[in-house]
């Protein structure tokens, strides 16, 4: 039987601020209920949102619930189960990722999940590229299958398409038979070429809306003016998905598109067949640097710059 420690480890901020303010704290260790199950956590996924939360952008959902742990993406162990529990049992190697305002985040050694999608974790994959599928994954299925709609045939654009939503949108886009363009500096090019990409543009010397137009659906990850620009590449009634920014619906009424905002959904069973995708190679999660839980600043400065390819993830 495992044994539960008394103390675990949290990374842990006072306030809203900047990522100075990150730093590992012992904690009791959490107890857990009779429908929760406490999970070892192995590695943690870092996502874009987890510095804005600690910015305070969303701090209406969160609260001020100080001192207050980050993150929502995990990859772990099953270390105890409540009472009620039949879905899981110890030992389980499992993923999740927690609702939007978690009472106690991922960036910790351990955590109690109860309402949290959480899946199995195939024996073909690791707990850190685990780690770095929830948010992203999740984003990436939703934006393409349940917003835009996208069937084999049809033609896309992925903006950022080397990031973590954008390279798994890549190779999901392709899963479904689409073709794809996608946005990228050249250091990409050729790692989303072997993702899939149909055709690459460089952003630093070329504007999109010169080289492609009348095209099914964008998907979008940087907001802002490119936002804006993808919705004059799009085919009348196509749609322009974003996880950046709040679009402009006036914009796409007046050009005759579509544009939705996308905020991602916990799904178990979404997860769980992302989760066999990667165990059997059909989709890259690729992680792009490892960072030890007590280096949590580090990673999310390294995040921050917006030029991350693939996923960051925290091993504590």
């Amino acid at each position: 039987m495992n044994s539960i420690p008394d103390v675990m480890s949290a990374v842990e901020i006072p306030t809203w601020g900047d990522a100075d303010l990150l730093v590992l704290h012992e904690r009791a260790m959490p107890s857990y209920g009779p429908h929760e199950v406490l999970v070892r956590i192995d590695a943690v996924g870092v996502n874009p949102v987890d510095f804005k939360v600690r910015g305070g952008n969303y701090s209406a959902a969160f609260g001020e619930n100080f001192p207050m742990v980050l993150g929502r993406d995990f990859a772990g162990q099953v270390l105890a189960v409540g009472a009620e529990v039949s879905a899981w049992k110890l030992g389980d190697d499992v993923l999740g990722t927690l609702r939007m305002a978690p009472r106690l985040g991922c960036y910790a050694t351990h955590i109690v999940v109860s309402d949290t999608a959480m899946a199995m974790r195939p024996a073909g994959l690791d707990a850190t590229r685990a780690a770095g599928l929830p948010v992203a994954g999740l984003t990436a299925w939703q934006a393409l299958v349940e917003m835009a709609g996208v069937v084999a045939g049809q033609r896309i654009l992925v903006q950022a398409a080397a990031g973590g939503v954008g390279h798994l949108v890549v190779q999901l886009a392709k899963f479904l038979g689409a073709h794809v363009t996608a946005t990228a500096s050249p250091s990409n090019h050729d790692f989303l070429r072997e993702l899939g990409a149909d055709e690459v543009i460089d952003y630093n010397t070329t504007r999109f809306e010169d080289v492609v137009s009348d095209l099914d659906a964008v998907i979008d990850c940087v907001g802002g003016d490119v936002l804006d620009r993808s919705l004059h590449v799009l085919k009348p009634g196509g749609i322009a998905v974003t996880m950046a920014a709040r679009p402009d619906n006036e914009l796409a009424e007046s050009l005759g598109v579509r544009v939705a905002l996308i905020f991602v959904r916990p799904d178990a069973v979404q997860l769980q067949g992302l989760a066999d995708m990667v165990a059997d190679g059909r989709l890259v999660v690729h992680v792009a640097q490892t960072f030890p839980l007590a280096e949590a600043k580090q990673a999310h400065l390294n995040q921050e710059t917006g030029h991350v390819r693939g996923k960051v993830v925290l091993i504590p």
